[in-house]
């Protein structure tokens, strides 16, 4: 006779669920030093918490961590700082290196980009667009986490969103060319077209993914070919299986935004050299993906 599975210990939770709230505190405060403070603190508060008496692990800890977010940007320290940036940052450069480098500083300027428009909003303005608007969370979770009525929320969220749209970066609409281009590696990705991806690509053609669609670290690859295969065997999960494909551009990187049941499930943005493409870089993760919403 087997033993009864053993339930997680505490700590075990803890620790399953740490990066979730890490990845809560750093979009709501924007500074990874604070973020950790933040998530440390929150597992003091666990370590003192009866937990026969939480029904939902994770629902307490984002409370817990979410509240204490909210009250350190309300402190007075935090209140006379300048927190984010002042402009969003310089155009990602068409010429960027096909190391794995490269897929963390797209990350992270599309990240600047949208905590530049975070600024515009209040602390609790702040709190309630992301967990509406990145996290997923119903009005009902919301009014729980930041003590308000729903129907307070709801204005929140209004005032929130009509500030962010003052603050939503412009781009130029997309060149032909580039939309040609693209049009031909849709084309090619969906339809399993080696040949044809191999014609859009460059010979030195390089691609980064994040690996969040398979829970894999990221994953970098070099040559057309190469290239050509991962896009091949990755098109049905990032573009395919009756997915809503929308052109898009960041800066000066045109892309493709690909949409299931009303979710984005991938980005695909890409940097071009003589009407061919010379990179991709692959975004899967599912926070990230709903930041980019407000960005493009």
């Amino acid at each position: 006779m087997q033993a009864a599975s053993q339930l997680p210990t505490k700590h075990e939770v803890f620790i399953g669920l740490r990066p979730y709230l890490y990845v809560v505190a750093s979009h709501i405060l924007a500074n990874t030093a604070d973020a950790e403070d933040m998530v440390q603190e929150c597992y003091l508060r666990w370590e003192k918490t009866d937990e026969s008496q939480v029904r939902v692990p994770k629902a307490f800890l984002t409370t817990t961590v979410t509240r204490l977010c909210l009250k350190h940007l309300q402190s007075a320290r935090v209140q006379r700082e300048e927190t984010f940036g002042s402009a969003v940052p310089e155009a990602i450069e068409s010429e960027l290196d096909g190391d794995a480098e490269a897929h963390s500083r797209l990350a992270e300027s599309l990240s600047e980009a949208f905590l530049v428009m975070l600024k515009a909003l209040s602390p609790l303005e702040r709190v309630v667009f992301l967990m509406w608007e990145v996290f997923d969370c119903e009005y009902e979770e919301i009014a729980a986490v930041v003590d308000k009525s729903e129907e307070n929320c709801r204005q929140i969220l209004r005032r929130a969103r009509e500030a962010v749209a003052t603050r939503r970066p412009r781009y130029e609409v997309l060149p032909l060319d580039a939309e040609q281009v693209l049009n031909r590696f849709l084309q090619a990705a969906t339809q399993g077209d080696s040949a044809g991806l191999m014609e859009v690509l460059s010979n030195d053609a390089t691609l980064v993914c994040d690996g969040s669609d398979l829970s894999q670290g990221p994953i970098s690859v070099q040559g057309e070919g190469p290239v050509a295969d991962l896009v091949r065997d990755r098109a049905s999960r990032w573009l395919g299986d009756g997915a809503l494909i929308k052109t898009v551009r960041f800066k000066t990187c045109p892309g493709l935004l690909a949409y299931r049941n009303g979710l984005p499930v991938s980005a695909i943005f890409v940097s071009l050299r003589h009407a061919e493409i010379r990179s991709l870089r692959v975004i899967t993760c599912p926070v990230r993906l709903r930041s980019l919403l407000v960005l493009c």
